[in-house]
């Protein structure tokens, strides 16, 4: 078997796709505790602010698909290169914006690459890891995300400026393209690996959007997404108004992304082990609800901290368990799960563009008790949803 051979190598791909994944979100992740800054710079409302915060995000709307497409087509070497420029170039940009709309833009570019490495993560991985660790290796690209989420969250405030903090994040981005243009090899190709040449794009698209499970999964992210956005671009504000000074109210947030990463890597471990993955699910939708409607007004020190990383492992747990679903129903699997996936993708950021912009934020306003019930709200219909879906366990009856 190839997976075999490239023992060393592959954990080379592994480390290059962790800093591709790590710089987008780093750079995202920077507004959220520099919000009241850029506001007042740019004269920016909270919805124009919330629009340049989850502009990253609409690359994966319009091209999570297309971006499958291009690299069954013609390689991931070549495609993803071109995303990762397109994200350097977007970084490098937003250091010299001077208004709402260059800011929109350079934010909107750097999405991009991180778009195609989430639509092909499991391809690419699954080329260079064995079947039974596709999953494990897929949880560490996820936690370089988070790990860059909280990083960008924790640790901006403490910057001298906000040029400092946007030349860091260009040089991450820069140094993820050089890596993946220098080091990065063609995957190997088994038999296991090969695309149906037999079928059609339209074939595997038919097949995805029959499936009532595919839609449940996508929805149930879109709404946990909403949540997970509304909390990200607005919990440091929402501390500040509370009287907790821009430095702390960035440590305070990043429990949240500290919480998300911590979920991330062991809950799913925790659903292997008992063989059931639904009662987690359920259970940290819940958790999620509440504690995004409410973990914010805890008292400010132990408690605060304690809240926010609960909430934050509720949301990280979710993330991984849920994204797993379609490549394990019987009416996808692995042969159609790339399409699954970018159909669940396509949803998920459309929950994380639309639900705190143009939902949460007009409805809200300045009122940050009411917009943090509505991402409460988001997050229970996700546990709504939730109760529809099989479960995928080892254990399932």
């Amino acid at each position: 078997m190839v997976h075999n051979k490239n023992n060393s190598y592959r954990w080379v791909v592994l480390f290059i796709m962790a800093i591709g994944a790590f710089g987008p979100n780093y750079t995202q992740f920077q507004l959220s505790p520099l919000a009241p800054q850029i506001i007042e710079t740019f004269g920016l409302t909270n919805t124009e602010f919330s629009s340049v915060f989850t502009s990253p995000m609409i690359p994966a709307i319009m091209f999570s698909l297309i971006a499958g497409l291009l690299v069954d087509k013609y390689g991931a070497k070549k495609i993803i290169a071109i995303a990762l420029l397109v994200t350097a170039l977007g970084t490098i940009w937003r250091i010299w914006t001077s208004s709402y709309l260059t800011l929109f833009v350079s934010m909107f570019l750097t999405g991009v690459g991180i778009t195609f490495l989430n639509a092909n993560g499991p391809k690419i991985i699954g080329s260079w890891f064995p079947p039974e660790k596709v999953g494990t290796m897929m949880g560490v690209f996820l936690s370089a995300a988070t790990l860059g989420m909280t990083l960008g969250m924790g640790t901006t405030a403490m910057l001298p400026s906000i040029k400092s903090a946007y030349i860091i994040a260009a040089i991450i981005s820069v140094l993820a393209f050089l890596l993946w243009v220098l080091l990065m090899k063609t995957p190997p190709t088994s038999a296991g690996n090969q695309e149906s040449s037999s079928e059609g794009t339209l074939d595997s698209l038919k097949v995805c959007l029959k499936s009532r499970n595919v839609w449940i999964t996508g929805f149930a992210l879109l709404f946990l997404f909403g949540l997970n956005l509304s909390i990200s671009s607005f919990l440091p504000t929402a501390l500040g108004q509370r009287g907790i000074d821009p430095v702390a109210a960035g440590v305070y947030a990043s429990m949240v992304t500290f919480g998300n990463l911590t979920g991330c890597l062991l809950m799913p471990m925790l659903a292997a082990k008992l063989g059931k993955n639904k009662p987690i699910i359920l259970t940290m939708a819940l958790v999620g609800a509440l504690g995004g409607a409410f973990a914010w007004l805890a008292p400010v020190g132990i408690l605060l901290y304690i809240a926010l990383f609960i909430t934050g492992v509720a949301i990280g747990s979710l993330m991984p368990l849920l994204v797993s679903i379609p490549i394990q129903l019987p009416e996808i699997g692995p042969r159609y799960a790339g399409t699954a996936g970018g159909v669940v993708s396509t949803l998920q950021l459309l929950g994380a563009v639309t639900i705190p912009t143009y939902i949460a934020a007009p409805i809200a306003g300045d009122n940050f008790y009411l917009f943090f019930i509505i991402g409460g709200i988001s997050a229970f219909l996700t546990f709504l949803l939730s109760l529809a879906l099989p479960e995928v366990g080892r254990k399932a009856a």
